[in-house]
């Protein structure tokens, strides 16, 4: 082959790549309660800098969200359809200027729905109903409307705080990679409730529990592992991250042990945990600390994660918002958003690629309501 054939069979190649849109610049939404509904902003990823937040989608209480794995449709918990407290799930089409329209809602058959996520498939949503100690599961049809809850579980017991742990409180649901087991914290009994998941029908089947202990706990939210190996729990109550190892075969949890989220190890009153990410290197682990008195203790804690799956508390971050009750960082791993309910404002992190530290960029951008989940569309 000449050169000049073999310029002619590359100059279309050249010029496709040439004209690709940009990666640096992506889609991100933000729950938020108090406010018109969802949020969204482009986030460019190589300056680290948001552009101007808008409205997405008017809805009520538009508290936590999810991405469908097709990148065309996104699901928020909401209000419910009757009594003020009762709960349900949206679904929206995501379309190009990143604006949504809602699709359809279900009732959760629970109250105050507070989190949400959807299996590796697409084919179900799974919803924590925290107020009425529930689980409920939903099939997603192809056109990505959801069906009516299949699965509906009752948490019962409770633990020793008086004032939190009355009762089940289940307050996240998360999906293993090998989407074969759901784990299901619940603050309220102080245990990750384990469930065997069907995605073809949206169908969850009891599987045991794993103790959380370290006296009322309280654990919220957690992340695994990408490889399954390694759960990390976040204790609210405790302000403290507990360690499990995950067994592959049945989906057990073992308990490893516990680290404070605190570089000092004491955890001062009036203080609470709310979000746990996993750094896409999953080399750190970070956590947000809110100041219930609003005394400016606001933190991000960051963790070293070791190839054995312990984890090492190597800084608190001052969070540069009020409450951080949650935050992200961006798909590239060089940032990390988060978002201050009471300040009704957000923050951007820089993020060390070689050590992990948070270095405050931007601070005080002004939010329209009460910032309660950070989602990039990935």
């Amino acid at each position: 082959m000449t050169q000049n054939i073999l310029n002619k069979l590359l100059l279309p190649l050249v010029l496709v790549h040439a004209f690709l849109p940009a990666q640096a610049a992506r889609l991100v939404y933000f729950g938020t309660s108090q406010s018109e509904g969802i949020y969204t902003a482009e986030f460019d990823s190589e300056k680290g800098s948001l552009a101007p937040i808008r409205l997405a989608v008017e809805i009520a209480s538009p508290g936590f969200l999810a991405t469908h794995p097709n990148k065309q449709n996104l699901y928020s918990t909401t209000a419910g359809f009757e009594k003020p407290n009762t709960g349900a799930v949206a679904a929206f089409r995501i379309h190009e200027d990143g604006s949504l329209s809602l699709l359809n809602k279900q009732p959760t058959l629970g109250r105050s729905a507070c989190h949400l996520s959807i299996d590796t498939t697409g084919k179900t949503l799974i919803a924590a109903n925290y107020s009425s100690g529930s689980v409920s599961a939903f099939p997603i049809r192809i056109d990505g409307t959801l069906a009516p809850a299949f699965s509906t579980h009752q948490h019962i017991g409770s633990a020793l705080d008086p004032k939190r742990q009355k009762e089940p409180h289940p307050h996240s649901a998360f999906i293993h990679p090998n989407n074969r087991h759901v784990y299901v914290p619940d603050l309220g009994i102080d245990k990750v409730m384990i469930y065997e998941l069907d995605p073809t029908r949206a169908k969850l089947t009891p599987s045991g529990f794993a103790d959380v202990p370290g006296g009322s706990p309280g654990p919220r939210h957690m992340k695994l592992s990408s490889d399954g190996k390694f759960a990390y729990v976040l204790n609210e109550l405790s302000l403290s991250i507990a360690s499990y190892s995950v067994n592959l075969k049945n989906g057990d949890l073992e308990y490893i042990d516990t680290q404070s989220v605190f570089t000092n190890g004491i955890a001062p009153k009036g203080m609470s945990c709310a979000e746990i990410r996993i750094h896409p290197s999953e080399q750190w682990i970070y956590a947000s600390i809110r100041d219930l008195n609003g005394q400016g203790r606001d933190a991000l804690s960051t963790f070293q994660r070791a190839t054995d799956g312990s984890i090492k508390l190597i800084a608190n971050t001052p969070a540069a918002v009020y409450f951080p009750r949650n935050f992200n960082i961006d798909p590239s791993g060089k940032w990390l958003i988060v978002g201050g309910q009471r300040s009704s404002t957000l923050a951007i992190f820089s993020i060390n690629q070689d050590s992990g530290a948070l270095t405050l960029k931007s601070a005080e951008i002004p939010f329209n309501g009460q910032p309660t989940c950070v989602e990039f569309l990935q």
